[in-house]
């Protein structure tokens, strides 16, 4: 009878792999510190792999970092491939707990290079530096409140042992955020210009850049759980979410839930009773009638669809607002093409 032979496996024994884990540990220890300080370092592909894996977070609402974008990565390996990599364009920042919070792209384009380059290292940077990086990738106005505010929401739970439900608050995904602050700012730019000016009713502020994440946040606040309700029934139809006509909507529903949530439900067409005013299902039909006549090339009389996409902009709010004035009312409507 002809016997075989097994191969033996040799694994690595637990106490070598936490010895090998230790001393990765104290590699990057030296990326923390207590108080600032930047220096020049000499920065190996290896090592900026270490920091990727070990101190960095992009994903999830844990995040302390952005979504990396490979577009990035790639314009900087070009420059490493083309002898233009720059030292000062932008430095590798830790905070005084070690965590990366700024330079991922660079290290990621280091790690692919295979070559070791010059770069500066900040590290011990106040808590709450994220935030104030370059919002210029550009770092957005979304990024600063995704990294400067813990923002959540309420959300139903179950409790087996009560028997009942419970309300328990959740973050909110970078997603979110990004989908929270853009209505935010929608409905800052009709009551407040950036220069602190107050907005006369029907009118929107002609810039939308410059707010601060403050003011972002304190609007999601005001109205978060507007915003949820709008965002969990999200319409798939085309030209239904756009940030002008959702604006206006989310205050109706703040300032009276049962009247603003119905307004939204007939115009998205979710509504199981009929209303007594037809306004809100009057929109949602002038909403979808103007977006096909804008794909068939057809010609509209509304007099306000010039080369700024501002000027549409404001059509829609007062549109929106004139919609919500008939509802409240219970008077009917019609708009014209």
């Amino acid at each position: 009878m002809k016997t075989t032979t097994t191969e033996k496996i040799t694994l690595p024994k637990v106490t070598s792999l936490k010895a090998r884990a230790n001393k990765l540990a104290k590699r990057l220890d030296k990326f923390t510190s207590s108080k600032w300080c930047a220096k020049v370092c000499r920065m190996s592909p290896t090592e900026a792999r270490q920091i990727l894996l070990e101190r960095n977070c992009n994903k999830g609402t844990e995040a302390t970092n952005r979504t990396l974008k490979k577009r990035n990565v790639n314009f900087l390996g070009r420059a490493i491939t083309e002898g233009n990599w720059k030292r000062h364009a932008g430095n590798i920042k830790f905070d005084t707990t070690g965590t990366l919070i700024d330079g991922q792209h660079r290290l990621n384009a280091i790690a692919k290079s295979g070559k070791t380059l010059e770069v500066i290292v900040e590290k011990g940077c106040d808590a709450g530096t994220s935030p104030a990086i370059d919002q210029g990738d550009n770092r957005t106005l979304t990024h600063a409140v995704q990294f400067g505010e813990k923002l959540t929401l309420p959300h139903p739970e179950w409790d087996d042992a009560k028997n009942e439900v419970y309300w328990k608050d959740i973050r909110l995904t970078p997603s979110q955020i990004g989908w929270f602050s853009t209505r935010a700012v929608q409905i800052l730019r009709s009551t407040v210009s950036v220069e602190g000016k107050l907005i006369p009713e029907g009118m929107l502020s002609e810039r939308s850049k410059g707010y601060s994440a403050n003011q972002i946040v304190k609007v999601i606040e005001e109205h978060k759980l507007a915003m949820a309700f709008v965002h969990t029934n999200k319409s798939k139809k085309k030209g239904f979410f756009r940030p002008a006509i959702i604006g206006p909507i989310i205050s109706f529903i703040s300032e009276d839930w049962e009247k603003g949530t119905k307004f939204y439900d007939d115009f998205i067409g979710a509504s199981c009773e009929a209303s007594k005013s037809n306004a809100a299902r009057m929109l949602g039909k002038h909403v979808k009638k103007v977006n096909d006549m804008k794909e068939s090339g057809e010609k509209m009389s509304l007099g306000v669809y010039s080369s700024r996409g501002y000027d549409e902009m404001l059509y829609w709010h007062r549109q929106t607002l004139k919609a919500i004035e008939a509802f409240k009312k219970n008077n009917n409507i019609r708009f014209r093409a």
